[in-house]
Parts: structure tokens; C-alpha cells; sequence
């Protein structure tokens, strides 16, 4: 073999290796992002077990302490039977209802289930009750006393709850806040937030890297839109990032005029993240419209107060079951 040709050969070895080692970059690239994302649907709790052929079936996980979702529910609706909830992990007459659809009036009489083939739906619990309060949840026939199937809620289930992080970093434009809580998968709650509303192009900003800059994404405001930012005194708001993205593959939540590349104050999002997955619980416009409706005498986050994750959880649940 010639000087020339072993040349070519270590070249296209070099090149070989190259693809190689780039394809096994990818594949650890793709396994790291895979490896942040949580459960979608919460932590998965367990099958509906039951009589067979009584075609009760489908999978149940905790979004949060007030909320369950199911999904691929199946019921044929021949019997008067409801969700039930117990302290008891087999069934009994000692348990509660809980409504279904979510939407049911508070007021009306449970209905009972009807007929469902392969549906998906968020359940969430009576007033009173909490995933951590209950040992079983079930498709309970009352007249029959019977469970036509049941789910056993772990003892140890690590249910999913808000993040409280610090509050916005104090850089321009007399930008502060109190301590920002993540509530679930996509949704920000901001309490006390100031700004004085001077920046010409000032956007909420989400996006990747050990520090803000103008490459990220817009957020929406707490009334849904994308207009240039408001002044801020002392409100309290509710913002959602954007159906693609969720706090597991975010780095920061920043104020950013874009205009002059210019960073009003920002929090970094912890990589040890175990909050709520976002699946509608968490109404952007409900949010608001219970916020704006607190007196600030009663506000229930102020910014001398921050309370636990679990307390915010389950305040939130109450009103906005309530709106």
C-alpha cells in the first residue's frame, strides 16, 4: 500500500469515526432530554381492577393532592354506579362520590356514570378530601354495595406539588416580585410583581442556557396575549407557557426588552422538579378572574408570606372549584 493510499484510508477512518461518535452524541443528547421530561399524566397509581366482565377498565395517576386523571376509561353504564373514594383500600359502603363530568353543578344531585369508551379525564376530588386522605378509589354501585372496580392508592405515592422558587432578580426598571411558584407543568404563578412599565419591547421570556438572552420564547401575559408588557403594582398573576414547552426543558423565566437586549430580572427553573403535569387544572382565565376577585387585604400569597407547595396546591383546588 502506497503513502498516499494509507492516507486516504486514516482519513476516511478519521471520518468514520467522526459520524460515529457524533451519532452516539445524538443518542445521548435525545436520552438526556428524554430522561428530564416527567410522566405526563402525573404518577401513575394504578389499573382498575375488578369483577370480570363487568368491562370496567383504564389507568389512573395523581396529577396533584386535589386532582386524579384517568385515562382510557371504559364503563358499558349498565348500573347506577359513580366514582367513590375511601379510607379503606377494598371498598365499602364508608366512601364518598365524586362527580363526574368535572363541570357538574356543586348544588345538583350526583349523576350516575354514564356509558365510556376509551375517554381520558381529570377527577377531581370532594372539597374535603386529598389523594394523601384516601386508600382506594372505585366504581361504586350504592344500591348493590358492590365495586364493579377499584385502584389502591400506595401508601408511599410521592404526589406531584407546586415549586416555590426565589423571587425575580432585581436588574431594571424596578422589576420585583415575591417568591414565584411553579403550579404545575406550564403554569407560573407571579405574586406582588412590580415593574414600572417603561420598557418599549418587554416580553415574559422563557428559553435554555446558564443565563437569559433575547434567543428565547415569549410567554403570554396572565390575559393570554403577546402584547408588549404593562406597568405591574403589586398584582398578582398567572402566566402559562406555550403548549410546546414545559418547565423540564427550560432554563430560566426572564423579563427581556428585546429591543435593547436588555434583562429586567429573571429565576432560574431547578432541575429537581417534581410538579404537576399541566392538564387543564389550572385555567389561565379562571386563575385570573379568582386573583383579580381576592381583596389585597386577603390575598392569600403576599410578599412577606410564602406558603408551602402543598398549601397553595390546595388553596387553588378550593376556589377554583368553586368559580
Amino acid at each position: 500500500m502506497t503513502a498516499g493510499t494509507e492516507s486516504l484510508v486514516g482519513r476516511r477512518l478519521v471520518v468514520e469515526n467522526l459520524k460515529s461518535l457524533a451519532v452516539y452524541l445524538l443518542f445521548l443528547q435525545a436520552f438526556a432530554s428524554g430522561s428530564a421530561q416527567k410522566e405526563p399524566y402525573g404518577v401513575e397509581l394504578g389499573d382498575f381492577e375488578g369483577q370480570t366482565g363487568l368491562g370496567v377498565t383504564g389507568k389512573v395517576y395523581a396529577v396533584d393532592e386535589k386532582n386524579l386523571y384517568i385515562k382510557d376509561f371504559t364503563y358499558d353504564g349498565k348500573e347506577d354506579a359513580f366514582f367513590w373514594v375511601g379510607t379503606d383500600e377494598n371498598p365499602s359502603a364508608e366512601g364518598i362520590i365524586v362527580k363526574y363530568p368535572e363541570g357538574a353543578n356543586n348544588t345538583e344531585e350526583p349523576r350516575k356514570l354514564p356509558a365510556l369508551n376509551n375517554v381520558s379525564f381529570l377527577l377531581r376530588l370532594p372539597q374535603s378530601t386529598t389523594i394523601r386522605s384516601i386508600k382506594s378509589l372505585a366504581v361504586w354501585n350504592p344500591e348493590k354495595t358492590e365495586s364493579l372496580g377499584s385502584v389502591v392508592i400506595p401508601k408511599d405515592v410521592s404526589v406531584p406539588v407546586p415549586k416555590v422558587l426565589p423571587e425575580f432578580s432585581r436588574l431594571a426598571h424596578d422589576l420585583r416580585s415575591g417568591n414565584v411558584t411553579i403550579l404545575d407543568a406550564r403554569t407560573f404563578l407571579i405574586p406582588d410583581l412590580h415593574y414600572d412599565g417603561k420598557g418599549p419591547d418587554a416580553y415574559f421570556m422563557v428559553g435554555n442556557g446558564s443565563k437569559p438572552h433575547g434567543k428565547g420564547t415569549k410567554v403570554p401575559n396572565e390575559l393570554g396575549d403577546l402584547n408588549v408588557l404593562r406597568a405591574y403594582r403589586g398584582q398578582t398573576i398567572a402566566i402559562q407557557l406555550p403548549e410546546n414547552l414545559t418547565v423540564y426543558n427550560i432554563d430560566w423565566l426572564v423579563m427581556w426588552c428585546i429591543q435593547y437586549k436588555h434583562n429586567f430580572g429573571y429565576v432560574t427553573i431547578p432541575k429537581d422538579l417534581n410538579v404537576p403535569p399541566a392538564l387543564g387544572q389550572n385555567k389561565i382565565g379562571v386563575l385570573s378572574r379568582l386573583i383579580l376577585s381576592l381583596p389585597r387585604s386577603s390575598l392569600w400569597i403576599a410578599k412577606s408570606c410564602v406558603l408551602s407547595p402543598r398549601a397553595i396546591n390546595n388553596k387553588l383546588s378550593e376556589n377554583v372549584r368553586h368559580q
